[in-house]
């Protein structure tokens, strides 16, 4: 086959400034690595609590691997359901306050699967416009009519569902941490339209989960709106340190994703030493409350000094410190820069974003030390004044 539309495609890429390539790294730690050969410090993982490389979890994962092996060696529904993937679920569904839950084999996977098995063609999908590419390619996959509301345009959402009439059910959904601005719907806005309209609500807790809450248990634990929520899903991979994704909702939602959600039916199970990971960090996030108090120190820390440096900031609300730069070209250029120098800070273009709104995703870790975040702030100062 001729692959020269793919060569002009990419060129065009390249020439917009939106040409993505990978970087090789060699991890040190939860937010080191050596990039050709250099230490570079990392502010752009989600590795929220540092559990990827915590004492309890990595022997939790070496005792599962000696015993379990690699793999899962088949789907859920065959022979993949390990006691590691049961003793996993009953833990998730006791901290997201829900009767069941179920593990999938990646958090997008997750969104798919309870997606386009909870949602069809007589259905209406209403979505936040900012919600992950998971929520997104979920509804659309499902085939429900799909409607998108402005970010958090509550008001917005609430004409829609007024005036969308369908035979099936209204379906809302939405992140709880939005992953590129870093900011938190309104669940008591959510709730109140759940219950005007009947609808079902989906909430993504992916950057919420053992982050937010006393016990770390999301962004919806200390709200009291937990039950509100039909169906909560998740990942293993950010705060939990591991990989994985879930939902947890009510007993009978659970059997029906058994059932129908094809991600997880027609998926090669995780492997049980992944489900050991996520066990014992979701342990340690219960029992080391330490570690959640020191991220939001350091996301405290950073948010300070970026104020002080004339960073425009929205309101500080999670890990999440997005700096827009604006054209394409002038985020990557930053970014490279700040590359050269020792810090790794992607730029994030569209279509991730909007065009024109390209910027730096700041993530802190709680595995930052104070000198990381001056290092870094005095670096992203110096640039400012550069650009002048």
């Amino acid at each position: 086959m001729n692959q020269t539309i793919f060569e002009e495609e990419l060129t065009q890429l390249k020439d917009q400034c939106l040409y993505r390539r990978l970087k090789t790294l060699q991890p040190a730690g939860p937010v080191r690595a050596l990039w050709q050969g250099r230490e570079t410090l990392l502010f752009c993982g989600n590795d929220y609590l540092g559990l990827s490389r915590h004492p309890r979890v990595l022997q939790a994962s070496k005792k599962a691997l000696e015993r379990f092996g690699t793999g899962a060696g088949a789907a859920r529904l065959i022979s993949g359901t390990s006691t590691l993937h049961t003793a996993l679920e009953e833990k998730l569904a006791k901290i997201k306050k829900k009767e069941r839950a179920l593990v999938f084999s990646a958090g997008y996977l997750a969104n798919l699967g309870v997606l386009t098995a909870l949602a069809g063609a007589d259905d209406l999908i209403v979505m936040d416009k900012l919600c992950h590419a998971a929520l997104i390619d979920g509804a659309r996959l499902a085939g429900a009519r799909l409607r998108v509301f402005p970010h958090r345009n509550y008001a917005r959402c609430d004409e829609i569902l007024q005036q969308e009439n369908v035979p099936g059910k209204k379906i809302l959904v939405t992140d709880t941490v939005f992953s590129m601005d870093g900011d938190l719907a309104d669940f008591q806005e959510i709730v109140r339209l759940k219950k005007t309209y009947g609808c079902l609500w989906i909430a993504d807790d992916a950057h919420g989960t053992g982050v937010f809450g006393q016990q770390g248990g999301g962004a919806l634990e200390d709200t009291g709106l937990e039950p509100a929520a039909d169906v909560i899903t998740g990942t293993l991979s950010k705060a939990l340190g591991a990989l994985g994704g879930f939902a947890a909702a009510s007993a009978t939602l659970i059997d029906y994703l058994i059932n129908k959600a094809r991600p997880f039916i027609f998926a090669t199970a995780l492997p049980p030493v992944l489900c050991a990971a996520g066990l014992e960090a979701l342990q340690v996030v219960q029992e080391e409350p330490e570690l959640r108090y020191a991220l939001w120190r350091n996301i405290q820390r950073m948010h300070e000094f970026l104020k002080a440096g004339g960073w425009a900031l929205e309101p500080l609300a999670s890990p999440i410190l997005p700096l827009v730069v604006g054209a394409e070209g002038d985020a990557l250029a930053l970014s490279e820069r700040l590359l050269e120098r020792g810090f790794l800070v992607p730029a994030i273009r569209y279509p991730t974003v909007p065009k024109g709104k390209a910027r730096l995703r700041i993530t802190l870790s709680a595995a930052h030390t104070p000198e990381d975040i001056a290092r870094f702030t005095a670096c992203l100062a110096e640039e400012k004044a550069r650009k002048g």
